[in-house]
């Protein structure tokens, strides 16, 4: 739990109740803990879908698309713009939506509910000369066939079931 005293009145009873807010019991001090939103791109050149290996915890080491929280006062499409930018140098210059799907992301012993978005880019002719990767957040990056993908490596739930959609989507085209 992040509150040990509440913030209000610097009591000690403050709870946490139904998995969403903080209330203390001694002057009625409410915070939400509400849903964080994520954006990513699922990145396809070549048959081929660009992920980038973490270079941080949480899933340190496993594969994720490029991605992160969005911004206040930014939209997930600008949000997912940016992330790219900063985390491989590089930004798809069209998106289109794909799914949306409910995670959990652990950061600062805080686990946080999040609502991650996805966006499709398709992308002829991309290599690894394209990206500038930024090492505090990308250890690598590797171009993988959506058949040779293993659920294992995938850092989040949230990408294992966009990819699944993508899959999906592939084989009604």
């Amino acid at each position: 739990m992040p509150f040990r005293f509440c913030p209000a009145c610097g009591v000690r009873e403050i709870v946490f109740e139904h998995g969403k807010r903080f209330r203390c019991a001694a002057c009625g001090f409410l915070y939400f803990h509400n849903v964080a939103t994520a954006a990513g791109a699922v990145i396809e050149s070549d048959g081929r879908l660009v992920f980038i290996v973490r270079a941080m915890d949480p899933a340190k080491g496993l594969l994720a698309l490029p991605g992160g929280f969005v911004d206040p006062g930014e939209r997930a499409e600008d949000a997912v713009l940016r992330e790219c930018r900063e985390e491989i140098g590089w930004e798809p210059e069209s998106l289109e939506f794909l799914a949306s799907f409910p995670n959990r992301y652990e950061f600062g012993n805080v686990m946080y509910n999040t609502c991650d978005f996805f966006f499709l880019a398709r992308v002829e002719g991309l290599s690894e000369a394209d990206f500038r990767l930024d090492p505090g957040e990308a250890a690598g990056v590797r171009f993988i066939r959506p058949e040779d993908l293993s659920p294992d490596e995938l850092a989040f739930d949230s990408t294992r079931r966009a990819i699944e959609v993508y899959q999906a989507l592939l084989k009604l085209q």
